[in-house]
């Protein structure tokens, strides 16, 4: 008896020890094996809750767009069933029409023997075409396949499957296996630490082209105590893509094929960790983060012409390395809230070609010298902060900082993108709440942004961009009328550092004053009378900072007015008006004087209808243009959005 009592505990003891054991491995290949991709296929009930049937259609000057969504979803004690559909189609007619179409579609079924163990299966479908000439106009692809969820321990799913792929792509059929394995652990506590973690492993065997994805990442929490917390997360993926494009006749005789395939194979790693407190237990809350990124992108060609090779035949390689901080910090008091954050990222890419063997050294040089022209290093630094101080429980003030700085330096003495930049911005808010029906608003706001080339092959492009901007207005909300009116002015002065020296650069001005309004009244209990406008009036012409002068090129006038009347009844809006839209653009003479450019005006009739019941939506908003413009030719045109909303 005693004995059996010493194997019953020891056996006890060595489970547990296995399987923290097995986690830390878990968690030990994850960091070895891991990065943030979506291609490994999903067995996650998230997409399928919602029982749902959307459909809309939409039609606008010559756009045509028809949208679908199906969401269903049965979940028994043991069984679940989930379907889950989007569909798009565009049809736009210019010169030539172009018509464009996108389906996915995903079924999933399951049931479950017992906590430990369900089965299923899941079929995904995704569908692409688009009639214009480019490189892939055409693609389809349905996966099939056979799964297990096994969870052995609490905190730990397993999830084997395997299947059949039939990939479409630019007419070319291939078919084959899919299989693989999905791991998840989700918070599992281990002494101190709180550990997620994922593995994803997939194989797409489509001779002659393959496909596959190697995915997987940890996270560690550790609340140090009641408010602080530090995440460490790390990640590392591979993935695979093959695509087909057109080969060239050489290529193409000499392999007996029609198209050739590229394959993109990506390496990412990361990793991260993170620092903050609690909100809840401070008036103070910092968050401190730093993440290191490195991945390379090969570019490979399957088919060469191995007796004629190329500059272009060489295959190419990007490597990144990439840093990233953030600090952050917050006060926040009754009468004061604070925030000043800073981030600074620091970005190296290099390109390369990669060796053929027994090719000629020097169209190899050749490749590898137009690759390096790509080599480049940027810094970028943010600098941002707000203060939002109470003056009084009816005034508030806003102030909103921005400072950002851009470094961008190109190795290569053939490469002469290196610039800097410099962008800042301040804007000062303060609001007035007068009583419970009138608050007013003003704001002002201020930028400077200032680009140099720093070799003189790009520095024509040297300019500098000051803009301000004012803009004031109240809104008033009462028991039958709700206003809300903005006027505001602005101007934007771009000026050139080498206008004087390059004839065809100049500065330039660009003004605007603009007035908008947005009313709602109530008529009756059941009528409403809605009005929804803008003015906006702009001007545009050469500038001279150095005198502060402009002589004006262009000058444009717009106007929006759209009045409605609304019947609102229970579930049921029902709205009709009118829609007016003018916009004219005037040119300067000699003497400085409008003279009218070009017209357009379209006048017509809008209507609104929606009505929500119980288990369905109907909207409708469309409006008839009337068209005319400073020639006085005329056309009409209808714009249609129609939707219906299924709630199953």
């Amino acid at each position: 008896m005693f004995s059996f009592w010493i194997r019953e505990k020891y056996s006890a003891l060595f489970c547990e020890k296995i399987t923290k054991i097995f986690f830390f491995v878990l968690a030990l290949t994850n960091i070895l094996l891991s990065q943030n991709f979506n291609d490994s296929l999903n067995f996650a009930y998230a997409k399928y809750q919602k029982n749902m049937f959307n459909n809309g259609f939409e039609k606008r000057l010559n756009t045509l767009n028809l949208i679908s969504n199906l969401s269903l979803s049965s979940n028994t004690e043991n069984f679940f069933f989930g379907l889950d559909e989007n569909y798009f189609s565009s049809l736009v007619r210019s010169v030539e029409k172009n018509i464009k179409d996108e389906q996915s579609l995903s079924l999933i079924g399951e049931y479950k023997f017992s906590p430990l163990i369900q089965i299923g299966i899941l079929t995904r479908n995704n569908i692409y075409s688009n009639d214009r000439k480019i490189a892939i106009n055409e693609a389809s692809v349905l996966h099939s396949t056979a799964y297990t969820k096994i969870s052995p321990v609490d905190h730990l799913k397993i999830i084997p499957y395997g299947g059949y792929s039939i990939n479409r792509q630019v007419n070319e059929n291939d078919n084959g296996l899919i299989y693989g394995s999905n791991i998840y652990l989700e918070k599992y506590n281990l002494d101190e630490f709180q550990i997620s973690s994922n593995l994803n492993f997939q194989n797409e065997d489509i001779a002659p082209r393959q496909n596959y994805t190697r995915l997987a990442s940890i996270n560690f929490k550790n609340d140090f105590d009641y408010d602080l917390t530090n995440i460490i997360s790390a990640d590392y993926g591979k993935v695979r893509k093959d695509f087909y494009f057109e080969a060239d006749s050489v290529t193409s005789s000499l392999y007996n094929i029609s198209k050739n395939i590229q394959s993109r194979i990506e390496d990412r790693y990361f990793i991260e960790e993170r620092i903050f407190n609690s909100r809840f237990s401070s008036d103070l809350y910092f968050d401190l983060s730093g993440r290191a990124s490195y991945r390379n992108i090969d570019r490979v060609t399957k088919f060469k012409n191995l007796s004629n090779i190329q500059v272009s035949s060489f295959d190419s390689r990007i490597n990144e390395f990439r840093l990233d901080f953030s600090a952050l910090t917050e006060y926040n008091s009754q009468l004061f809230f604070g925030r000043i954050k800073v981030d600074y990222s620091e970005r190296d890419e290099k390109y390369n070609a990669q060796k053929i063997k027994n090719s000629n050294q020097i169209l190899y040089d050749q490749r590898t010298e137009l690759e390096k022209r790509k080599n480049n290093n940027s810094q970028y630094t943010t600098i941002s902060g707000t203060g939002n101080l109470s003056i009084s429980k009816k005034d508030n003030l806003l102030l909103t900082l921005l400072h950002r700085k851009l470094i961008y330096d190109t190795p290569s003495e053939e490469n002469f993108d290196d610039r800097d930049e410099l962008l800042s911005i301040i804007r000062l808010s303060y609001l007035r709440n007068f009583n419970q029906f009138f608050n007013f608003f003003v704001n002002l706001e201020g930028s400077f942004n200032h680009i140099v080339y720093i070799f003189a092959e790009r520095s024509s492009n040297n300019n500098t961009r000051r803009n301000i901007k004012l803009n004031s207005g109240g809104e008033y909300t009462g028991t039958n009328l709700y206003s809300k009116n903005t006027f505001e002015v602005s101007a934007n002065y771009t000026s050139y550092d080498f206008e004087d020296i390059i004839p065809n650069i100049k500065s330039f001005s660009f003004r605007q004053f603009s007035a908008k309004d947005s009313t709602s009244m109530k008529l009756t209990k059941k009528l409403y009378f809605d009005f929804s406008g803008y003015i906006k009036l702009s001007e545009q012409g050469d500038f001279v900072w150095a005198n502060f002068t402009n002589n004006p090129e262009r000058f444009l006038a717009e106007y929006y007015l759209e009045p409605m009347l609304y019947i609102k009844y229970s579930n049921l809006n029902y709205g009709v008006g009118l829609r007016y839209f003018d916009l004219q653009t005037f040119g300067f003479n000699s003497k400085n004087e409008k003279f009218l450019s070009t017209k357009y005006k379209s006048v017509g009739p809008i209507t609104n209808f929606q009505i929500r019941m119980i288990n369905v939506d109907l909207m409708l908003n469309g409006w008839y243009e009337f068209i005319s413009n400073e020639k006085n030719k005329k056309r009409e045109l209808a714009n249609l959005f129609f939707s219906v909303n299924w709630r199953i």
